[in-house]
């Protein structure tokens, strides 16, 4: 079991003003510097998400931040969980991807997802209607320029007819593809590709048995090197009421924010809920105890670390950037025992 560090880009307030432009390069700095560490201190990955149209988001753009991400570290996996290729250009896409894979020497790895958010794709122009389709043709599309010398694909949002990309992605045939999805319809996808992704997941053994299902379709279908990755979130404190208090009601307003789950529900339930899931908000033996749980129940080949979300509003807690870097110290520790 691998395990990644993201780095996130939250470091505002839901709905709050425009950052100022040191706030954004400071965020810039830290961004990286946690990269930096996670590395050093043994992580396998680094994973990246894509978010717009959003001020608590300092650093929208996903390939600025990986190519950046590339040339400061040597060994990480560098993923997006996920990127939303469905309001880019495919064939321009595909090759800044192919630039982020030389530039790391072949430790790109693509996760990709068709998006929900409406204004993601209204800043862009992109039609949310037939966005699964539109998604299907752009991986499509990726994986033709990657691996073709001349490409035509003639679908029904794109046309081309016999382009060239130069050169190749730097690992061959091409980078691993994974799907990141939560829904069933998105969930098939992933057995066309290279990989699962999943955050946000419920119950350890409802995740095993969903695991265990789509690792098998995925071997009959003849996908011998695919993988299932998972998402976790937390914080690591070894005053673990401290830990809780303080962290804790960031993951409340945050799960807000995706699924409306605060309606007729109290803030010490959604936390309740979110701990039993994915949510690990406690000590060193703690977090072991739990990642241990996750490498024997499920054994998935990959799982991520979040420890960032927005601010909360008014004067909720929220760590600094010192804090920050400690606690990927104190994770790094834990993966050493694990």
């Amino acid at each position: 079991m691998k395990i990644a560090y993201m780095p996130d880009t939250h470091f505002g307030t839901f709905d709050q003003a425009q950052p100022g432009r040191d706030e954004v390069a400071d965020a810039a700095e830290h961004l990286l510097a946690e990269a930096e560490l996670a590395e050093s201190v043994g992580f396998d990955g680094l994973w990246l998400p894509e978010r717009h149209a959003r001020t608590e988001t300092f650093f929208p753009s996903t390939l600025t931040l990986m190519a950046a991400m590339a040339a400061r570290t040597e060994r990480v996996d560098i993923a997006t969980t996920v990127m939303m290729p469905t309001f880019h250009h495919p064939v321009h896409l595909a090759e800044q991807l192919a630039m982020v894979d030389h530039l790391s020497r072949g430790r790109l790895i693509f996760g990709a997802g068709v998006g929900f958010h409406e204004d993601y794709f209204k800043l862009f122009g992109v039609p949310m209607e037939g966005r699964g389709r539109r998604f299907e043709e752009t991986l499509d599309i990726l994986h033709g320029v990657w691996t073709e010398d001349r490409f035509s694909y003639h679908g029904e949002f794109f046309d081309f007819e016999d382009i060239r990309l130069a050169p190749k992605p730097y690992q061959q045939p091409r980078p691993p593809i994974w799907i990141g999805a939560f829904n069933p319809k998105a969930i098939e996808r992933a057995i066309q590709w290279d990989g699962w992704v999943w955050w946000f997941p419920e119950v350890l053994e409802d995740v095993r048995q969903m695991a265990d299902q789509m690792r098998e379709r995925a071997d009959k279908a003849g996908r011998k090197n695919w993988s299932f990755a998972m998402g976790l979130e937390g914080w690591i404190d070894e005053n673990e009421t401290r830990a809780r208090e303080r962290h804790g009601p960031r993951w409340v307003r945050e799960s807000s924010f995706y699924d409306a789950r605060g309606a007729g529900t109290s803030n010490e339930g959604i936390q309740a809920e979110l701990e039993s899931r994915y949510l690990t908000l406690g000590g060193s033996q703690k977090w072991l105890d739990w990642l241990g749980r996750i490498r024997d129940i499920i054994a998935p080949d990959y799982v991520c670390i979040r420890t960032r979300t927005p601010k909360p509003e008014g004067d909720g807690y929220y760590p600094s950037k010192q804090e920050c870097l400690e606690c990927i110290e104190q994770l790094g520790a834990v993966l050493d025992r694990l």
